[in-house]
């Protein structure tokens, strides 16, 4: 029983750690996705003005793209009832955002903007400088390279508008930096009309985009990165793939642990038995079978704790999905829940790796007992 429960502690551990990764790394995914859609495109010689045009050549060049949106992107300043902070300026065609990322069902308080003098706050940015849903807020841009009185100054620019919504994309870099417009209010704010530096594509289901990034990035090397979902956050995902091995590699040793049981309960027996192991290859009873014998005690004792920790896993990984019982700090860990996604394939490894680690611990028990001679037996008291 010490080593079933030995086995079952060890594979219910490895599967709600990788559920737990698996989950966070899905969630990261879906919020970068629709926040920026699949793919970005940043200019990097200036804005450019012919966004149209661009958008049908871009298409029609890789008609993987399902659908694309332009964008106008800009540091600023936002200045509400009770504080300033730094924000990211995105003016957005509203009219057509939706086809590419989520951001119409991500707004949790009040709705799209009607006019250009109406903006969506990101939720965390919003308690930060005390702004509500009909709250007057101002832009501030401080480094205009203009004049004022004749001075040779930077003098900022102002522009009051009206927040219309709160949104929450579900990371916390996003909801404390980012407030979305209206493109055609942000390019009369920097005196930038019909320039955008910025496009957000989807693409069709099926699609690498990964592989489709490379290929654009190739056709528009002179004057346009482009990046998929996970360039936007490398690091971030190279870490948690680098944690998930390690922490797998650990907990393996749990399983490592339960497998000295099993070979310390298999030569307990082999001792125990030993009488009546001499007394079977007496009878004519062959090596290989009580080799077979010893080695499906063995499996036997994994079978039972794999498909116990599978049923343990599987049943908190899904308490945890189904509850959310912990949750996060936001500003840490950039979602404020702990996600579990369950993958079957990882299951399945789990599985037939924990019944391997069994097997093979009681190889030996098995070999020394198979080997062990009638007459040595039969001699013991």
């Amino acid at each position: 029983m010490i080593s079933v429960v030995g086995v079952a502690l060890g594979v219910l551990a490895l599967i709600v750690v990788s559920s737990v990764i698996n989950g966070f790394q899905n969630e990261l995914k879906k919020v970068i996705t629709s926040m920026h859609g699949d793919l970005v495109m940043y200019t990097v010689t200036g804005p450019v003005s012919d966004s149209q045009d661009f958008i049908k050549e871009v298409q029609t060049q890789f008609p993987e793209v399902e659908a694309m949106s332009p964008v106008f992107v800009s540091e600023l300043m936002l200045a509400g009832p009770t504080g300033v902070s730094g924000a990211v300026a995105e003016g957005v065609q509203f009219q057509n955002i939706g086809m590419v990322t989520e951001l119409p069902k991500k707004i949790i308080q009040g709705q799209l903007p009607q006019n250009n003098q109406e903006i969506i706050v990101g939720h965390a940015l919003a308690e930060e400088i005390g702004a509500k849903v009909g709250s007057n807020v101002k832009l501030i841009l401080p480094l205009t390279g203009e004049t004022q009185n004749g001075n040779d100054m930077n003098a900022p620019r102002v522009m009051s508008v009206k927040v219309s919504g709160i949104i929450k994309m579900g990371m916390h870099q996003y909801d404390s930096k980012f407030i979305f417009l209206s493109l055609e209010t942000v390019q009369n704010f920097l005196q930038q009309p019909e320039h955008v530096n910025f496009f957000k594509m989807k693409v069709h289901n099926g699609v690498d985009s990964l592989e489709l990034s490379q290929k654009i990035q190739d056709a528009y090397s002179y004057s346009f990165y482009v990046k998929d979902w996970s360039q936007l956050n490398k690091n971030l995902f190279y870490a948690i793939q680098l944690e998930k091995v390690v922490i797998l590699i650990i907990l393996t040793a749990i399983i490592m642990v339960a497998a000295f049981n099993i070979v310390s309960t298999l030569l307990m027996m082999t001792k125990e038995k030993t009488q009546e192991m001499a007394i079977l290859k007496a009878m004519g009873m062959k090596a290989r079978s009580i080799f077979r014998l010893f080695s499906g005690v063995g499996l036997t004792i994994g079978m039972v704790g794999v498909f116990l920790g599978i049923l343990g896993g599987i049943g908190v990984s899904l308490l945890l999905q189904s509850s959310r019982l912990i949750s996060l700090p936001s500003d840490i860990y950039n979602i404020d829940f702990l996600p579990v996604e369950l993958r079957w394939k990882e299951i399945v490894f789990v599985a037939f790796m924990a019944l391997g680690i069994s097997f093979l611990s009681a190889t030996y028990p098995a070999l020394k007992v198979a080997r062990h001679r009638p007459i040595e037996g039969l001699r013991e008291d």
